[in-house]
């Protein structure tokens, strides 16, 4: 079998690299899945809840980035890639299911059975069809290292909560951590930067559709607590806070080089490393956006109530995680340090502490006017792509 027919399943290198319905279709399924984790997260709300759900919601976001990295790297146009990426929905759909009661009983097997399933039969599917080719051998460590953290989600969603948590808390940071250093194998090393070479056009497409796809969850969240009170009521003022929120946040992760993030990958000396710092950095973003549905869920139960303080604190966490994640976002993968960002969550969090005991839709209305500062005040200096650790710095 010659070397070419060997990798007929790899996307061409003079192949345009354009979105995929199919990806769009995948996009779908990570909105169903944040819609269940702000479910969650509300439900009863517990320092130990919020680390659980960490915990699901990193593993959800790993699932979306092994598939970006798959469909990257082979022809989404073949049959074969398609079946895996609807296998793959298909898994992340059981995963959502079983999301709610992931730390209770046999929906913790369910969970992690998904999870390590999806991820071992895309694996085997990509070395069979990898068989005399050059690449397969990162096809095995990726699944070798699926294999071994495999045992951890397994292992631990037959024990208690506690002992779940930490099983499942060890597994998917071994997950992150061998991903980023290129899955390092004992006498096989690990691969090499061209064996993880990305096309920075297509997955910096893939990173902005899919953070703008989610911010859809906010309103959604919003919507469906609506209910019919009459059109002039504080419940109708809680969603347009939310779409006020949700444009702030588009505007803040638009603004400033993030039409470059194409070129931060391509002049990478290690291309695939740094798209995945930027997934990490997503990651902190998108958990800020399941904290804002979190906290906007809060507010449309009970507009004019007294919230505890962990309700207070979803509430302004989601802005905050948010604009810390952009701000590691602008830092690493574009070498510029947006000064309002920082200030932006020191200001956030003061007027957090101010107005702790005016009602929820009160404190989020506060919050909502920060964000608007912060995204629509004009931007001063040039934007820059820095190509080396020069820190370009902004307001």
């Amino acid at each position: 079998m010659s070397q070419a027919r060997s990798g007929w399943i790899l996307r061409g290198q003079e192949t345009p690299r354009r979105i995929s319905y199919l990806e769009l279709l995948f996009d779908l399924g990570l909105i169903v899945a944040l819609t269940r984790l702000s479910d969650r997260l509300t439900g009863a709300l517990g320092w130990d809840h919020v680390l659980e759900t960490l915990v699901l919601l990193a593993a959800i976001w790993w699932v979306w980035t092994v598939t970006a990295y798959t469909t990257d790297w082979y022809d989404p146009g073949l049959p074969l890639v398609q079946l895996i990426v609807i296998g793959v929905l298909f898994g992340g759909l059981l995963m959502s299911l079983a999301v709610s009661s992931a730390f209770e009983g046999r929906n913790g097997v369910a969970f992690a059975g998904a999870y390590v399933g999806l991820h071992l039969c895309r694996g085997l599917i990509l070395i069979t069809a990898l068989r005399g080719h050059a690449l397969r051998m990162r096809a095995m460590r990726v699944l070798v290292w699926f294999c071994v953290t495999g045992v951890l989600w397994l292992v631990g969603a037959f024990l208690p909560s506690t002992w779940r948590l930490v099983f499942w808390a060890v597994a998917i940071t071994t997950d992150f951590a061998v991903g980023f250093f290129g899955y390092p194998l004992p006498r096989f090393g690990r691969s090499g930067v061209e064996e993880l070479r990305v096309g920075g056009e297509h997955l910096s497409e893939r990173y902005r559709q899919m953070f703008i796809v989610t911010l859809g969850e906010i309103i959604l969240v919003g919507v469906r607590q609506y209910g019919d009170p009459p059109f002039i009521s504080l419940k109708t003022a809680g969603v347009l806070l939310l779409f006020v929120m949700t444009v702030t946040m588009w505007r803040i992760y638009i603004v400033y080089v993030a039409e470059h993030f194409a070129t931060g990958i391509d002049r990478a000396t290690n291309p695939g490393r740094i798209a995945l710092v930027a997934a990490y950095a997503h990651l902190v973003m998108v958990a800020g956006v399941v904290l804002v549905a979190a906290g906007g869920d809060i507010v449309a139960k009970d507009p004019t109530g007294s919230a505890d303080p962990t309700q207070l604190s979803v509430v302004v966490a989601g802005p905050v995680v948010f604009l810390a994640g952009r701000t590691v976002y602008a830092l690493v993968v574009f070498r510029a340090m947006l000064w309002r960002l920082p200030i932006g969550v020191v200001a956030l969090v003061l007027a957090a502490v101010l107005t702790r005991d005016l009602p929820p839709l009160a404190m989020n209305a506060v919050i909502a006017a920060g964000m608007m500062v912060i995204a629509f005040v004009p931007h001063f200096g040039r934007p820059v792509y820095r190509t080396h650790w020069n820190i370009c710095t902004r307001w």
